[in-house]
């Protein structure tokens, strides 16, 4: 068992350094100040109740809100893009009950973009990003999710070629712990090749230096 005493240690240091690293960049996410000006106000889906949007993407929703009104008050006048298609589960898209939400509190119905095929956060921005470089080309965007979300989602944003930055709706605890170490473990999964290499590397090494 002590040939394998290493390697675990050596892993379980490598994950923790992860943790520690995924943290630092959420908490610098969240300092990092919103130039305005933007074109386009993109929201992320999220769960549905029923179709009705649940309490994370109601809190997306909201900050959009208050986004688009500093916005106004700054001169500017944005147009809402709302991501996200049907899940298995839900009543309707995403997308659709976003732009009810939007309306109902006041947005005029010509002022806000549907996307309804995404599925994922890689897929929200990439379509997004398509739809915006056609109807805005060389345009700016701000991207609204949730806290825990904003890391991963700046880097699947940076991947679509979406120009702009990520406005996290609330906290990075908001959604409780387990929110956001899903998030880290979804952040790393971007990155599988590089990730795999590392932990095959120190496996590998940790049982050569234990066996030496």
């Amino acid at each position: 068992m002590h040939v394998l005493l290493l390697p675990a240690l050596l892993l379980t240091g490598y994950v923790l350094l992860w943790l520690l690293g995924f943290l630092g960049c959420a908490l610098r996410q969240r300092r990092r100040a919103l130039p305005e000006g933007a074109d386009y106000l993109v929201v992320l889906g999220a769960a549905l109740d029923g179709c009705e949007p649940g309490p994370a993407l109601a809190a997306r929703l909201d900050a959009a809100l208050e986004r688009l009104a500093a916005e106004e008050a700054a001169g500017h006048a944005p147009l809402l893009l709302v991501t996200g298609g049907k899940g298995p589960h839900e009543e309707c898209t995403e997308a659709a009950a976003m732009a009810r939400y939007l309306i109902a509190r006041g947005v005029p119905a010509g002022r806000v973009r549907r996307e309804e095929r995404a599925v994922n956060t890689a897929e929200n921005l990439r379509f997004s990003a398509a739809l915006m470089a056609a109807e805005r080309p060389g345009y700016r965007c701000t991207v609204v999710t949730s806290g825990f979300h904003a890391v991963r989602s700046a880097l699947a944003a940076r991947r679509a070629g979406a120009p702009g930055r990520v406005l996290g709706a609330d906290g990075l605890l908001a959604h409780g712990p387990y929110a956001l170490l899903r998030e880290a473990v979804g952040t790393a999964l971007a990155w599988p090749r590089a990730n795999g290499a590392a932990l095959v590397l120190l496996a590998g090494g940790g049982v050569l230096l234990a066996l030496a």
